[in-house]
């Protein structure tokens, strides 16, 4: 508690955990060289040029020995983010010709870009003495529209799948599954409940379930230090659409709790992320997620697993198919795709096809589920 006395980082700025963002304390205060050493990286160079910082102190902020030598007066001055620093020196930019649009006027890695688009030359843009290196080639024609700045829930799911897709090897199995007696065992129990409904997406979790614990090679994460960690429960994250981008609730313990309990905690979960007032934890811990599309049509498509998680299932749309019969004879049935998707590092696919094949068994025969 106290007054808020030096603010380094704006609102609705990012920085890393654990960076300065501010200071509480006496207006004039001097930043301490304790207090100056935890400043680094982005938050060093949003440091107000009014902020007294003593010479020892200064020279814990981390600015690269090139960028000292080779950036004029001028430029040391201009509040620019490290990539931006680069790029500049890499198409010899003078960073004091570039607009900056970040917080307070930070020059960022978009400015350079669009510096370099408008096609300025070289000669005028020189950031030292030494031959300016020659711009990038003259871009195309751009199209009309506009950059719009986005979620920071849609930050984290560009963040993370990016980092899913680059770390974790993925491989993917796909089997159908006759819902014939899952359909209409459902139908049965809404009748008799119809305030409480038990939904596809609930039976697959619960088959799910199931299926995790007999198999608990599936329930699993590869961790930083090259080892696989068997968890004690059954976590299952379920794929939620919100206003704000792709939500993914989680479901704690499903291997202890009955189908309804599972239809009405995914309901109360996925009805918190809609509205805004889910929390972070309810939001982490799983070891086993979950994506339908099938309400949409989609008959199949391959999910990117969610981290820590070695598997995703992504369920497609019940529809009714023409199929034949042992005898040679043609039936119509309702038929559903599901699709692992599989960290090969901890689950090959054996594993995953038995694994799959157990929830495949569990749907066709669904009273099983009702224990």
């Amino acid at each position: 508690s106290g007054i808020l006395s030096k603010i380094i980082v704006g609102e609705g700025g990012t920085v890393p955990v654990g960076a300065v963002i501010g200071f509480i304390g006496d207006v004039d205060a001097t930043v301490t060289q304790s207090a100056a050493a935890l400043i680094d990286g982005p938050a060093a160079s949003m440091v107000s040029s009014t902020t007294s910082i003593d010479s020892s102190a200064a020279s814990l902020i981390d600015v690269p020995a090139a960028a000292k030598e080779n950036a004029s007066p001028t430029t040391e001055r201009i509040k620019t983010s490290p990539l931006a620093r680069r790029l500049a020196e890499d198409a010899g930019i003078d960073l004091a010709l570039v607009k900056g649009t970040g917080p307070g006027g930070r020059v960022v890695e978009k400015d350079i870009k669009a510096f370099i688009a408008s096609g300025v030359s070289a000669k005028h843009v020189s950031v030292s003495d030494a031959p300016a290196k020659p711009l990038a080639a003259a871009a195309a024609p751009t199209l009309g529209g506009e950059d719009v700045e986005v979620s920071k829930m849609r930050k984290a799911i560009a963040r993370r799948t990016v980092q899913s897709k680059q770390t974790v090897p993925h491989f993917y199995l796909v089997m159908p599954v006759e819902m014939d007696y899952a359909m209409q065992l459902l139908n049965d129990i809404n009748a008799q409940n119809p305030d409480g409904k038990i939904t596809v997406n609930d039976l697959i979790v619960k088959a799910c379930a199931v299926s995790l614990t007999k198999f608990p090679q599936v329930n699993v994460s590869w961790t930083p230090e090259d080892k696989v960690r068997y968890y004690d429960k059954v976590n299952i994250g379920i794929a939620a659409v919100t206003d704000q981008g792709l939500a993914i609730p989680v479901v704690p313990d499903c291997g202890n709790k009955t189908l309804r309990q599972i239809s009405a905690d995914a309901k109360a979960l996925i009805k918190k992320a809609r509205t805004g007032t889910i929390t972070p934890q309810e939001m982490s811990g799983s070891t086993f997620s979950t994506s339908n599309l099938g309400m949409f049509g989609v008959e199949e498509f391959l999910a990117i697993i969610n981290p820590p998680d070695s598997c995703m299932l992504a369920i497609g749309a019940v529809q009714n198919e023409v199929v034949v019969k042992e005898d040679g004879t043609f039936a119509a049935s309702k038929r559903m795709r599901i699709t692992l998707s599989c960290d090969h590092r901890t689950v090959d696919g054996v594993l995953g096809a038995t694994f799959l094949q157990e929830v495949k068994r569990l749907l066709e025969a669904p009273l099983n589920l009702l224990s």
